[in-house]
């Protein structure tokens, strides 16, 4: 199970992973992780942002125990299951056909990469740059993370980009990950077996009584 980090570093992760693309497919691109009506506000001319715009908790997964640490065996722990939902958009001189560039190199590293691996999420947690992370146990997870495109069809684009983020909308496309556990700090009481209850009356004669 992983702590309170797990939804940031997921972020970061893949915010690492596309930077590491973008910035050999198209000359000064960076990738953000601001709101989408901040782009443009000191962001750089050419980019990538990458926005987490809905957690949805996965009702199958979640509220199940945490398998019972060895030193306790009566406790354990509550999990939460959780999907992350990203808009990843793309901005640029559409002369020169930077967005759609920038598109192409994005769409195919997450799709190249398909599941985020342990050792990304390692590499996350001991960049410099990135020390809040440094306490994450993101990587120590054995859930799988699988990164997954959504099609939104235009109406749900418009809606998400006009009432939702009540922006300008720009070239955009959606991938959630799923599942990230975490795992609760404050340990659950598991309840002894009922024993089987004793009646009144004399007791069964065994097998190997005489009559």
């Amino acid at each position: 199970m992983s702590n309170h980090l797990a939804i940031a570093t997921v972020t970061a992760t893949l915010q690492r992973t596309l930077q590491a693309s973008v910035q050999m497919d198209v000359d000064g691109a960076r990738v953000t992780t601001v709101r989408p009506t901040d782009i443009g506000n000191g962001t750089p001319e050419t980019g990538v942002n990458l926005f987490l715009y809905q957690i949805i908790t996965n009702g199958a997964l979640s509220n199940l125990d945490a398998p019972r640490f060895r030193n306790k065996g009566d406790f354990s722990k509550r999990q939460i299951a959780l999907e992350l939902h990203y808009m990843v958009s793309v901005y640029g001189d559409d002369n020169e056909l930077a967005p759609q560039r920038l598109m192409g190199s994005i769409v195919r590293t997450l799709n190249d990469i398909g599941n985020i691996s342990p050792d990304l999420i390692r590499e996350t947690c001991e960049d410099a740059t990135l020390s809040f992370l440094s306490d994450s146990t993101l990587a120590d997870d054995f859930q799988q993370l699988t990164v997954m495109s959504l099609d939104l069809n235009l109406e749900d684009l418009s809606k998400t980009w006009s009432i939702f983020f009540q922006a300008p909308y720009i070239l955009s496309v959606a991938y959630k990950v799923m599942v990230v556990m975490l795992e609760s700090d404050a340990p659950l009481r598991v309840g002894l077996p009922i024993r089987q209850r004793q009646t009144g009356g004399a007791a069964p004669l065994s097998q190997s009584a005489h009559h």
